[in-house]
């Protein structure tokens, strides 16, 4: 992770919950869409591919983006 100050689930949902509701998510489905989909955005965030900010550190790339989806849902099992 690149950022090891910074607490990534806190991180992860606060940017999760902006970019459904940039995308017009009804209120009463973002508390849901973000408990979904924080992970997504954790794993992304620990591998370096975007910051604690949002702010994309390398260029969109599905396989590299699902491999570390896959690599933090190894590391996190619920």
């Amino acid at each position: 992770m690149n950022e090891p100050r910074i607490n990534v689930e806190a991180a992860a949902r606060t940017l999760c919950e902006s970019q459904l509701r940039s995308w017009g998510i009804s209120e009463s489905n973002i508390r849901k869409g973000v408990d979904r989909y924080w992970p997504c955005v954790a794993a992304e965030i620990e591998a370096g591919i975007i910051d604690g900010s949002g702010a994309r550190l390398m260029p969109y790339n599905f396989d590299s983006t699902l491999e570390a989806f896959r690599h933090w849902r190894r590391r996190h099992t619920q």
